[in-house]
């Protein structure tokens, strides 16, 4: 099961890297305005992470190195809560001028820590049965970031789903919806940090890095489909649609696959029996669903005509 979580994490996260990459490049080719750089930031990071998780994964035999990976990728985690409430005041206009500066400011008092060597996030490692990741020690500075970026995710979900139902214009609250479930996605990617504080969930690391994977995606679908962030691309509808259509039928496989594969592991390991009835039981349960999603995804396409 070890060399599975890694290769799959592997090729996960580096699918993740592209999305986030390209998406990111598309949005600051075609937006001008401040947020505009704002998500492209969150953009950033996301690919941030993808590649450094990606490189702990292929070079996971050397612990040293994994604890430099682990440090670099922590670097830009502390302006995470500032560029989503910035992002979000300044996508919808509403803006919060003091909360912006208080998190920007806890952003730099974490950088600034972490420079001096008065905050080490990484003191070791933890070698489960599968494989290794970095070991976090719950320190002040840990317990503080963590509860501040789900609370900046959740006020500006929450900022987002006020401004959605206020609006008038369909597109638009089509525009907040994608945003918002993109928030949310990204928020539950998270799932996967309870690795390195000892809870030995391997599913939770391929899971979290495809989560990232779908909040570039779930952006670049929006442009695409209903010119998100008022940018349009001029693409061949059938390149599009083969390339979406395929990363989306992934995810929802891949997804699909692992549930069923923890749940196998979890309730049937005394029994080979078992353990193959309730894999067979998950993918039974998901197959009905895949005919509705493949066929949400032909009428997205089919009622947007894309010019080239």
């Amino acid at each position: 099961m070890g060399s599975s979580i890694l290769w799959i994490t592997s090729i996960v996260s580096i699918i993740g890297f592209v999305i986030n990459i390209i998406v990111m490049l598309l949005v600051l080719s075609r937006g001008k305005k401040l947020y505009h750089f704002l998500f492209a930031c969150l953009l950033l990071i996301g690919a941030f992470w993808d590649l450094g998780i990606f490189l702990i994964m292929i070079r996971n035999s050397f612990h040293n190195e994994i604890i430099q990976y682990q440090n670099i990728i922590i670097i830009p985690f502390g302006f995470l809560p500032a560029f989503f409430f910035h992002f979000t005041t300044s996508y919808l206009n509403q803006p919060h001028k003091k909360s912006t500066i208080v998190l920007y400011c806890c952003g730099i008092l974490g950088l600034i820590l972490l420079i001096t060597g008065n905050f080490n996030p990484v003191i070791g490692v933890y070698d489960y049965g599968w494989g290794t990741v970095a070991k976090h020690e719950l320190n002040f500075p840990n317990l503080t970031w963590i509860p501040l970026t789900f609370l900046s995710i959740f006020f500006s979900c929450l900022l987002l789903f006020q401004a959605r139902k206020r609006e008038i214009s369909p597109l638009i609250k089509r525009h907040i919806g994608y945003i918002l479930i993109s928030f949310i996605v990204f928020s539950i990617a998270h799932l996967k940090i309870l690795l390195v504080y000892g809870v030995d969930a391997p599913y939770f690391l391929p899971l979290g890095m495809l989560l990232i994977d779908s909040f570039g995606a779930i952006i670049g679908i929006a442009i695409v489909k209903d010119r998100l962030f008022d940018i349009t691309v001029f693409v061949r509808k059938g390149i599009v649609y083969s390339i979406l259509a395929a990363l989306i039928i992934f995810i929802f496989d891949f997804s699909q696959h692992l549930i069923a594969k923890y749940l196998g592991d979890i309730l049937g390991e005394h029994s080979i029996y078992i353990h193959f009835a309730i894999i067979a039981g998950v993918v039974g349960l998901f197959m009905p669903l895949k005919p509705r999603l493949e066929q949400v995804i032909s009428n997205v396409f089919a009622k947007k005509k894309i010019k080239f």
